[in-house]
């Protein structure tokens, strides 16, 4: 019989693999009743955290390494938040990177990894090309978090991109929204899987993307001002807008405000993650959520497997569900 995981626990309890977590830890921001039943879920599955760190190899460094673009994504933040956490409870420490995009910076990096400074790399957003990961990933140990190369080599955890947003752009196409416009980022994966679902989804009900633009550097709250200035410059304004990130979209209903607009009686606003951003918009974005802490603490846990177990390399990817949250930049 397979090893339990936190997850079969999560499921087992009815609660969140972060309840179980915060459990697993000793933290007295859970409830009674919630502790009990991941007590009752623990005992029933027999399930046994990953090993201590006085049961390693001493010749383990008990470091793992998360490289990143960027740290300011909330997203980011709440993945690697996932990983440190779930690290913690097998006594290893988590360092985080920021490469800015650097394919230099990132080899350097990973260098650690290579010549034995640390025990296991988790990669997001990765500059490097998809090959070199693969050749990576088969020598090493080394794990994807919510940007997934075309490797078969190295696992992934992430949402299935192009599905949510096929499911965002539909809930936009059900709001009675025709002239439906895309503010996106070709350079990140998930970006370009997003884009597919857009389209996907407006050419099943016969339409054509209004306009796309589509970011070539930053993605953040100024580009997606930038943007939405070209798009409000064009003939025949859009009745809709996805953007690709919650902090695009909040740019976007900046600028829809600033030019006497209203959302989302003039247009409609979309964003992506269901960050703080969107709770922070007027009026609150309609978003897709992702469970980036729980991808966290299951790419750490994969991470784990590859670096103690001899049959723990794990392939492919894994998709955890994401939730369509409708608030008020839409109709309906």
């Amino acid at each position: 019989m397979a090893r339990a995981t936190v997850q079969d626990v999560a499921k087992t309890a009815g609660v969140s693999v972060g309840t179980v977590s915060r459990v697993l830890n000793g933290s007295p921001a859970v409830s009674a009743s919630s502790r009990e039943k991941v007590a009752g879920a623990i005992r029933q599955l027999n399930y046994r955290p990953l090993a201590s760190a006085r049961d390693l190899r001493r010749d383990r460094t008990m470091r793992i390494l998360a490289l990143s673009k960027n740290l300011e994504s909330p997203i980011i933040s709440e993945a690697f938040r996932g990983v440190g956490d779930a690290a913690a409870l097998s006594g290893y420490v988590s360092l985080i990177a920021p490469t800015s995009g650097s394919l230099e910076r990132e080899q350097q990096l990973v260098d650690m990894l290579r010549n034995g400074s640390v025990d296991g790399l988790i990669l997001f957003s990765p500059a490097m090309p998809d090959d070199d990961i693969e050749a990576l990933a088969t020598q090493l140990s080394v794990v994807q978090l919510c940007e997934i190369a075309e490797s078969d080599a190295a696992f992934g955890v992430s949402i299935d991109d192009r599905q949510a947003a096929y499911d965002i752009t539909r809930h936009l196409i059900s709001t009675g929204a025709r002239r439906i416009a895309m503010i996106g980022n070709r350079v990140a994966r998930s970006g370009r899987l997003r884009e597919r679902g857009f389209r996907d989804a407006l050419s099943e009900a016969g339409l054509d993307a209004h306009h796309s633009l589509f970011a070539t550097g930053d993605f953040d709250f100024h580009t997606g001002r930038r943007l939405t200035r070209e798009l409000l410059a064009m003939d025949h304004l859009p009745d809709a807008v996805f953007c690709g990130s919650d902090t695009v979209a909040a740019g976007c209903v900046r600028e829809i405000t600033n030019a006497r607009l209203r959302v989302p009686d003039d247009i409609a606003v979309a964003g992506f993650d269901d960050s703080i951003q969107a709770e922070m918009c007027v009026p609150e974005l309609t978003t897709i959520r992702q469970p980036a802490y729980e991808m966290g603490l299951m790419a750490f846990e994969a991470l784990f497997a590859r670096m103690t177990q001899a049959d723990g390399h794990r392939r492919g990817r894994t998709f955890l569900p994401h939730e369509l949250v409708v608030r008020g930049s839409t109709k309906g």
